[in-house]
Formats: C-alpha cells, structure tokens, sequence
C-alpha cells in the first residue's frame, strides 16, 4: 500500500512538472513572439512620414510646459509640485519624452529606432505605435481633447458591462468610486498616465463580456500573461499593478458562483504570476532584441535601473520625497487621499461596511473573501519597488486603486440581500467593542506615519570668514527630537579641498557630528545632507563648525545681528570669544507627527477598518459560516 501511495505521488510530482514545463515553453514562445511583433509595429509606425505642420503646432507650447505642474495650471512651472500631494500633479517632463519619440526623425534604420529610443532605451515605447499614426491627423493637444472623450466612454461601457454582469448599483457604485482615485482629469491630459488606464478598463470589460470564455481551461492565465506583456510595452512604469487588479477583480465579480474560494484563490496566483511573467519578461525580451539590434549594453543598464528600484533610495532622494524606510513610502503615497473629495468617498464607504458590521447587515460569502486578499497587493507592489514608488509618488499613488477596489468589492458582496434585520442590543454592543479595539490598533499604526518639516531662513546676509584652525560656536536647541536634514549656507574662498565639520556637544561629549566636502559647495552654496540625528527637543545643545585640510578659508553665510529667523540658534562666538548676536543661514528638516488631529483620526480609521475587514473574513473563513456568522440570530 504504502508503494502504491509513493508511485502515485511521483506520478502526480512528475505530471505537475510536465504541466509547468509545458506552460513555461508556451509563455517564452508567447513573450518571444510578441516581441518580434512589437518591434515589427514600431519599425514600421516610423516608415510614416511626420505631418511637419502638426509638430510645429504641438511642440509651440511645449516650452511653457512646467517639470511636474497641475492639470489646471498646464502652463505654469510648479516644479515644486513634484515633491507635493496634489493628486492632478501631471509629469510633463515625461510627456516631453514621449512627444519626442513619436515625433523622431532620426538618420538611423526605422528598426534601430524603434529598438533604441534615444531616451530611456530600456523601455519598449510602444506608445509610438499609436501615438506616431495618430499624430499625423492631430496634434498633442488636440489629442487630449480626444483622449477626455475616449476615457468617458470607456468608463461607460465598462459601467455598462458591470450593470448588465450584476444587474446591481452598488456595483457601479464601487467601479465609479474607484475611477474617481485615478484623477480622470489627470489621466485625460497626460500622455504618460493613459496606457495603464486603457489596458485596465478595456481588460476589465473583456473579463466581464467574455466571462464563461476566459474561465475555460488555461485562458485566463494566458490572458493575464498578455495583459502583463501589452502593459509592458505601453507603459512607463506609472501605475501598472492596476492593469491585473481591475481585470482580476471584475473578473470575479462576473464569475460569481461558478468558481469557489479555491479556485480563486488559485486564480490569484495563477494569473498573478502570469502578469509578473509578462511583465517582467517582456523586458528582458526588450533588452535582448535591442542588444543585438542596436549592439548596446542595455541589459547591465536594465537590470541595475531595476535593483535601483528594490532598495531604498538614496540620501537625495529620501530628504526630498520624505521616504527614509518601506513604511515611509506606504504613508507618502497614501497622502495623496489626503485630498477632501477622495476622504470623503473612502469614508462614505467605510462608515457603510462598518454601520452594517455592528447593526448585523454583512452577509460574508465564499466568492467574496477573495476581495480581501486583493487589499495586499499594493502593499506587496510599494514593499517591493520601494525606491521607484518613494521617488514618483506623485502618479504611484494611483496603485493604491488595487486596494481600495477590493475592499469596496468585498462591501458589496458582503451587504445582507435579506432586507430589514431586527435590533439586537447585545450583538451591537460586541461588535461596537471590536470596532473601538480596532481602531484603536489602528491609532497604534498611524503612528509609523511621520512627515518632514523644513525651516530655512534667508534673507539679508553677511559673511563670516571661516579659517582652518578656527572653531565657530552655537548656542543650538532643536524644536524636535529627529532631524533629518541639515546645512549651512557657505562658499568657498579659493580652494575647495577638505571638509566642513559639525558637531553637537552636549557637555563636552559629541553627541552627533557631520562631515561635509567642501567640494560640494563649488557650484551652490546651499546643500541639504541627511543628517539623522536624535536630539532632545528643548535641550540646548553647542554645536561646533570648523573645517579642515583647507588652508584658503571659507566665507560662512550669517544672518545680520540681532536678525534671528530660525529660533533654534541662540548665542554665537568664535575662537571662545563672542561675535555678537548672529545666526548662520542654514536649513534644519525635522521628522514627526505634523499631522493635523484630523488627519490623524483619518488615518486610524482607514487602519481600523482594513483590519476589520480582514477579522471578518479570516473570522468567518475559519469558522466556515460565511453565510450566518455576522448575522444576529434572531434576523
């Protein structure tokens, strides 16, 4: 018997493995294949000659394009709003990119064009492919224009689609819900944001008009392959996670009951895998056909830019988009739905999902408590690619649509269809218990929520000259305990060899100490460094500046006496001796709860309710009532 057991589970290991070879030999022929396809389309878009005219037109207004400005300031540079969490920031720079691209008149072969792209070579641009046929007919902006209706549209029919699979508004409900959190707006008038939004709507309304077909044998894995290759090709890394959540989730909904819990959760992580698969592999293809086409080291440039992308920025980059850790990016990109109109849509909706837990209204169903585990993946997507997410936070905030999709999802499928339910006193007041000891677990997690604040003081200023075997003294008490960024406003006098050095001193002890090449100050004379420092707020604390291995000097940029714009410095001397009531230019980045009480509350909630729902279905999935087991028992 036992021989029979062991044969019998070398011959289910041995089919599995025949199973899997089978589909990796197919997804290679598949991702090899349209490859070959894709620079075939670009090669020959570029044999279409440029209507001179329209170019002229389009690029006329180019130059008053800002870096990252908002969609209703097209032609003002609100540079600062790259860093900001305005959700219609635009990314111009990157539209800039792409007109250039579907505008290309190079001197090379259309083939090594359409391999190479001048800018950022390790991407498809498959957006030629359209934009280079379209442009023709029509400039940029009235593309746009175009490109507004076009969207509508789609968002109708997919609604349509939704309303005909369902037959239910709250569905519709949810689908607009979620379309809002993309900024319509935004996506309507940039050129980098719109493939993902097509790939996902139109991916979407397939899985929900042609349900039964993709449900038979292996199409759905080959369809999430194909929607991760074709969001490859498109897209510039905006928000792609949402080209397999939207059709994944509306696929599900369109299944209903013709699959169970496990097959989709199989599903998940079939078509999980297959879009990854896509994805990532369309890529190496892309690298490969270029490095024989164009004789480029374009693998070593990918594959670095993609490690880039799974570490952690670096110091630049985490003082400027205020992401220091993995936690940090989770927080920064959720800012964006800071926003009044996105609060109140979440909130609406978790007051719905909690209002029904306490009053007995949630029916938990098996096809449903997929919906949850769909929450993750933007979490998943922001963990990984930590560094890319922390940087361009101001689009990849949109993959967080991923998640707030699944949770209204499961709302919906989880609201009673019984009607009226009878008051029950003692079963409200339980669950008013778990929604209070939920959220106050989530005030615990909000408070992993930090954000930066800068003072810089300028201004009026005069120059104090620094010399080798000098020590400049301050008086420094720090407002808050975390500093993150620090610097002096200084310029060199003839030589930039050796360093800056700074060190808080607390009794004679060095409590922090930074050192800074002078050679950074040879084209500015303002640089933040990050500084990470762990003070005691109100404590006064001396900090010391002198520089060393520079025989020439420097000029130290000070307020005039008596001018004291930051109030952490206090009194100031050089050499032991006083030098009068000065404070040097310089700036200070505190890190800590600068959230308004507001904001706060928000944030508890948000944490609250995800992990409610999660308790209900892990609750309900364990007890396997999913029907009757946040009913009261007397509906």
């Amino acid at each position: 018997m036992e021989y029979e057991d062991t044969q019998n589970e070398r011959l289910r290991f041995a089919q599995l493995l025949r199973k899997l070879i089978t589909f990796a030999i197919k997804y290679l022929a598949i991702l090899v294949g349209m490859g070959i396809g894709g620079i075939l389309i670009l090669s020959i878009v570029y044999l279409i000659p440029v209507n001179q005219s329209l170019k002229e037109s389009t690029f006329t207004h180019t130059d008053l394009m800002g870096f990252a400005p908002l969609v209703n300031n097209r032609y003002t540079d609100y540079s600062s709003y790259f860093t900001s969490y305005e959700p219609g920031t635009l990314d111009d720079a990157t539209d800039l990119i792409i007109l250039n691209n579907a505008f290309d008149e190079g001197e090379e072969s259309v083939i090594q064009r359409a391999a190479d792209m001048n800018n950022y070579g390790r991407y498809w641009h498959g957006y030629v492919s359209v934009l280079r046929p379209i442009f023709y007919f029509m400039d940029y902006w009235d593309f746009l224009l175009v490109n507004s209706f076009m969207q509508l549209l789609l968002m109708g029919a997919v609604g349509y689609g939704i309303f005909k699979v369902t037959g239910q508004k709250r569905y519709l409900l949810a689908f607009f819900s979620s379309c809002v959190f993309l900024t319509p707006a935004a996506t309507a008038m940039s050129l980098q944001y719109t493939p993902v939004f097509y790939i996902s709507m139109l991916g979407s309304l397939f899985c929900l008009l042609k349900t039964d077909w993709i449900l038979v044998k292996n199409r759905r894995y080959y369809l999430f392959l194909i929607l991760g290759i074709v969001t490859c090709y498109f897209d510039f890394l905006t928000y792609p996670l949402l080209s397999f959540a939207f059709p994944f989730c509306w696929l599900l909904v369109a299944a209903g009951k013709k699959i169970n819990l496990k097959a989709q959760t199989k599903l998940l992580f079939g078509s999980g895998l297959s879009f990854l698969f896509g994805y990532g592999g369309f890529f190496v293809v892309k690298w490969l056909i270029q490095a024989v086409i164009c004789g480029k080291d374009i693998i070593a440039n990918g594959l670095n830019s993609a490690f880039f992308y799974l570490k952690s920025a670096n110091d630049a980059h985490r003082l400027l988009h205020q992401a220091y850790s993995r936690i940090d990016c989770l927080y920064n990109n959720f800012r964006h739905y800071l926003n009044p109109a996105f609060v109140v849509i979440l909130s609406l909706w978790m007051s719905l999902f909690i209002y029904k837990f306490i009053r007995g209204g949630l029916q938990i169903k098996s096809s449903h408590v997929i919906f949850i585990v769909v929450t993750l993946t933007s979490l998943a997507w922001y963990f990984i690619l930590n560094t890319h997410t922390a940087i361009h936070h101001m689009f990849t905030y949109r993959i967080y649509g991923a998640s707030i999709l699944g949770f209204m999802l499961f709302v919906c499928g989880s609201l009673s269809d019984e009607g009226y339910v009878a008051f029950n006193m003692k079963f409200c007041i339980k669950r008013i218990l778990v929604v209070s000891l939920c959220f106050a677990v989530g005030l615990c997690f909000s408070r992993l929520a930090k954000e930066d604040w800068a003072t810089i003081n300028g201004g009026d200023y005069t120059e104090l000259i620094l010399q080798e075997d000098d020590m400049l003294e301050f008086e420094f008490t720090p407002a808050i305990k975390n500093i993150k960024g620090f610097s002096f406003c200084l310029k060199p006098i003839s030589s930039v060899e050796g360093d800056l050095c700074i060190e808080i001193v607390d009794n004679n002890i060095i409590c922090e100490k930074m050192q800074i090449p002078i050679k950074i100050y040879e084209e500015t004379v303002f640089e933040l460094r990050l500084t990470d420092w762990n003070l005691d707020a109100g404590k006064q604390y001396i900090m010391k500046v002198y520089i060393t291995n520079n025989t020439s000097g420097i000029n130290l940029y000070v307020n005039p006496e008596g001018v004291k714009p930051q109030p952490e410095y206090g009194n100031s001397f050089l050499n032991q001796e006083p030098v009068g009531d000065i404070t040097p230019l310089s700036g200070i980045v505190y890190r800590g709860h600068f959230q308004t009480i507001p904001v706060k509350l928000f944030l508890s909630v948000c944490v609250g309710t995800f992990l409610l729902a999660w308790g209900v279905a892990v609750y309900a999935f364990y007890k396997k009532k999913m029907y009757e087991t946040f009913m009261p028992t007397n509906h």
